[in-house]
């Protein structure tokens, strides 16, 4: 059967009927009025996942619409299919209910997604960290540690971190003692956050932290963009190890501190050649931002 056969334009056209059908009963769930919703989730025709994760990826975690959904998924059954289906043979089966719990952003589902992160199947390990990620709170991000101390710090576990961690949560962990790994990405997921609070931790373990931890809170620093981080920062610029001072170099370029040009021009005559690239371009950003400002002046 050809791609433009009328049967496969049919088969298609019926495919989008449905799934308009099935965001509308959506919608209606979260708009009001309807309260009651009767879905097959083992259907193949419509992603299920993806039109739900369509509805709610607006939604704040406290809106009106995104309670109400959670409700009727709860008093339907479904949720609990959901959560069943995490056990399910079929890993397709799997990551569409990974995907729906985490689009629902059900506290409820964290215990069952938790053991997920496990998983040989590298995407269902994934697609479970990305789901507690949206469901998020302090749960959430314990888990997303826990595993991130058995398996190392993967980049999506780091994000998935970096959006679950409530308020303080990361700045917390960066103080206290960890198993070799954490400090790192928690770094990481603070500096994603871009929060200020997290400013101090980070320039804690710059200043006392292993060399990849201080190299890490540079890169952190810079994406953060505080102006109250840059003398720890052009401090690292003397650092021992030349990845930590490659780390400062980039966070002052993304830093625009125009104060840093004298130290970035001693850097030419660093042992390290990475650490003179590093300066090079630096150096090039800066004086064209300096340039661009005065010539408005």
């Amino acid at each position: 059967m050809s791609p433009a056969s009328p049967a496969v334009a049919i088969d298609l056209a019926r495919n989008r009927l449905r799934r308009a059908s099935l965001k509308r009963s959506f919608e209606a769930v979260a708009n009001g009025p309807r309260e009651k919703l009767s879905i097959d989730l083992s259907q193949r025709d419509v992603d299920v996942a993806a039109v739900l994760e369509e509805i709610t990826r607006p939604l704040g975690c406290d809106s009106t619409a995104l309670l109400r959904l959670m409700a009727v998924f709860r008093n339907s059954g479904i949720a609990d299919s959901a959560i069943d289906r995490l056990s399910a043979k079929s890993v397709s089966a799997r990551r569409s209910s990974a995907r729906i719990l985490g689009a629902l952003r059900m506290p409820q589902a964290v215990s069952f997604l938790a053991p997920m992160l496990a998983s040989k199947d590298r995407v269902m390990a994934d697609t479970a960290a990305r789901a507690l990620g949206r469901i998020g709170g302090s749960q959430s991000a314990h888990v997303l540690l826990r595993a991130i101390q058995r398996t190392g710090p993967r980049r999506t576990l780091i994000g998935a971190l970096a959006r679950a961690a409530p308020d303080l949560f990361l700045e917390v962990a960066l103080g206290a003692p960890q198993r070799p790994g954490v400090k790192p990405a928690a770094a990481l997921a603070a500096g994603l956050r871009r929060r200020p609070t997290a400013v101090g931790p980070l320039v804690a373990l710059l200043l006392h932290g292993t060399p990849r931890e201080r190299a890490i809170s540079c890169r952190a620093l810079g994406w953060i963009g505080s102006s109250a981080a840059i003398p720890a920062v052009l401090a690292a610029l003397t650092d021992p190890e030349w990845k930590v001072r490659v780390a400062a170099t980039k966070a002052l370029r993304v830093l625009h501190d125009g104060a840093a040009i004298l130290d970035l021009e001693r850097l030419n005559a660093d042992r390290s050649p990475h650490v003179k690239q590093a300066s090079v371009i630096a150096l090039r950003r800066l004086t064209r931002e300096l340039g661009f400002i005065e010539s408005w002046l």
